[in-house]
Parts: C-alpha cells; sequence; structure tokens
C-alpha cells in the first residue's frame, strides 16, 4: 500500500471516532510532527548560501575535487 493509500485509510478511520481523549492524543502527535518538520527545515540563510558557495565553486572548477580514497587519507581517527 502506497503513501497516499495509507493516509486515506486513517482519515478514513478518524473520521469515525468518537473519542474525543483519542482525537486530542492524535492532534497533538500530528502537532509534533509538524512542529518538528518545521524545525528541520529551518536552516539558516548564511547556511544555505555558503552551501550554494561551495557548489558553484565545485561547478566553476571540477578538477579541485578529490577522489575519496584520497580524502579519507588526510582525515585523522
Amino acid at each position: 500500500m502506497n503513501i497516499q493509500a495509507q493516509k486515506a485509510v486513517i482519515i478514513e478511520q478518524f473520521k469515525q471516532l468518537n473519542d474525543i481523549n483519542l482525537i486530542n492524543a492524535i492532534k497533538s502527535i500530528l502537532d509534533y510532527a509538524e512542529k518538528k518538520e518545521e524545525s528541520f527545515l529551518d536552516i539558516p540563510e548564511s547556511h544555505q548560501k555558503l552551501v550554494c558557495d561551495r557548489f558553484d565553486k565545485v561547478r566553476k572548477n571540477p578538477d579541485s575535487l578529490i577522489d575519496w580514497e584520497e580524502a579519507k587519507k588526510t582525515l585523522r581517527y
């Protein structure tokens, strides 16, 4: 079952609920999930710019990249 079908089943089940405590519990879970997703997606603009600048630098000079095996040799453990 794909995610859209699962959502449809859950929505139908939710429509049949009459227990206010269960409805409030589900609402709390959904509110928590929404806040968590929002905080995950809040990437500061300065960080976004830094990543974009690095991508631009690589696009302009792809030969500046080194092989992963070579990069691992420079790491300290």
